[in-house]
């Protein structure tokens, strides 16, 4: 039954996102929120939940009730539906994104210094964490990460900016064909911040927003191109379905190639670190949250967690009872009296929309908020993609492809600094730039 619901669900999943490519061309992948998210929730809540059963690998206990499970997909199919309608709502997807443009010389220039102001300060900052890291020993730090960011939240949050100059200086790059020096110095930068970002992610052990940096990378190229917008033609989609096809198609043989590895074992542990469902489990393995919590009962937050996120600005010595996020109050819901405040070698989990959701008001609730949420982000997204400065609808390009990723996998108190930190050397973009001329398309 399990394996049904997962080809039925995954066949309405990719006709959305294959229709909807059709129509408005293959940048839909990387620039439509209804597409990336539909292919996340694939990924999370179809996928990988499918895996996990399928070898028994879960995290919190042994097994789960197959009525539970069966549940739990419907359910999270309810709330990712609810969430494309109320993307829609406004139309947000009805119409080209219009992010083509041609700028002028002095406006890229300007957009360069900025750009090498926020690599230093990201640079710093990343370059940093890694000697503390690597001084600590990563076995160490791997054990007790939530130690190192005490105190230390905004060194952590600047280091990102490395992620976003990378984003910027390949902006540039694209718009800077016929100012030779500018390409050239702009590529040059943007490859240097690759590798740092790659290395610092890497070593602190967050391959996601490498991941994520990517998709990104994606984005933009393709949000600035004609040739990736329009209706396609049918050699283009034979091929996109050809593409997906191959990369399921060999996913699936690293599982089969995995558990074929494995027959001498008399069961799967769960610290097991076998094959794909291992590797995704630590990535993308928020769907056992809501099994869980579907199968136990625990007192609603009723919106603390997403409270606690807001409260994240104000440093633990100024407020010492401020909420916390919704990964350490999962954690003590399945692993009582784990997490304590201030002690270390404290672990979180790693929630997700759907999650707090969950947690925080309930079934019913959670169909509700995800389409109030859903409203919500369609209509700051409209009020972005109106504005006419380049470096606002960067702002849109980034939040859609990070809304559509991150948002659906990640803790929302982390997530929501992060983007406000991410967001602000954009922003930088914007004041420093304002007032010089740009030429559009």
């Amino acid at each position: 039954m399990i394996y049904l619901l997962f080809i039925v669900l995954s066949f309405i999943i990719f006709f959305i996102c294959l229709f909807n490519v059709y129509r408005r061309g293959i940048s839909q992948f990387f620039t439509s929120m209804f597409v990336l998210s539909s292919l996340f929730y694939f990924l999370i809540h179809l996928l990988l939940p499918v895996l996990q059963w399928d070898v028994s690998f879960f995290r919190y206990q042994n097994d789960y009730p197959i009525d539970i499970y069966i549940y739990s997909i419907l359910f999270s199919f309810i709330v990712h539906a609810c969430f494309l309608f109320g993307i829609n709502s406004f139309q947000l997807e009805g119409k080209q994104q219009l992010l083509f443009m041609k700028l002028s010389p002095n406006y890229l220039k300007r957009v360069f210094l900025v750009s090498i102001l926020v690599f230093a300060i990201g640079a710093y900052f990343s370059t940093k964490n890694i000697i503390a890291i690597l001084s600590m020993g990563f076995d160490a730090y791997i054990t007790d990460r939530i130690s190192m960011g005490v105190g230390n939240g905004l060194a952590l949050l600047l280091a990102h900016w490395t992620y976003i100059s990378c984003l910027l200086f390949f902006f540039i790059y694209l718009h800077s064909n016929n100012i030779k020096w500018l390409r050239k110095a702009s590529f040059v930068s943007f490859i240097t911040a690759f590798l740092l970002a790659a290395t610092y992610y890497s070593i602190n052990s967050n391959r996601n927003s490498l991941f994520i940096l990517i998709i990104s990378l994606l984005a933009f190229s393709m949000a600035f191109n004609h040739k990736y917008s329009g209706h396609i033609t049918k050699s283009q989609l034979k091929k996109t379905i050809t593409l997906i096809l191959v990369i399921i198609g060999f996913s699936f043989s690293l599982h089969i190639i995995g558990k074929v590895r494995h027959q001498g074992y008399d069961s799967i542990q769960q610290d097991s670190q076998y094959g794909m469902v291992n590797s995704l489990n630590g990535a993308f393995g928020n769907h056992e949250n809501i099994v869980w919590l579907l199968s136990h009962e625990y007192k609603y937050e009723m919106g603390n967690t997403y409270t606690a996120a807001i409260a994240n600005f104000i440093p633990r010595a100024l407020w010492a009872d401020k909420p916390l996020g919704a990964g350490p109050k999962l954690k003590n819901l399945i692993y009582p009296g784990s997490y304590v405040v201030g002690r270390r070698g404290n672990s979180s989990l790693t929630t997700g929309f759907q999650t707090e959701l969950l947690m925080n008001f309930g079934i019913i609730g959670s169909v509700v908020g995800s389409l109030v949420i859903a409203i919500f982000l369609s209509l700051y997204f409209i009020f972005l993609r109106k504005q006419n400065s380049p470096a606002i609808k960067l702002i849109y390009l980034f939040s859609v492809v990070v809304f559509s990723t991150q948002f659906f996998y990640a803790e929302f108190l982390g997530f929501f600094a992060r983007y406000i930190f991410s967001i602000i050397p954009f922003i930088l973009v914007y004041l420093t730039t304002k007032n010089i001329k740009r030429v559009y398309l």
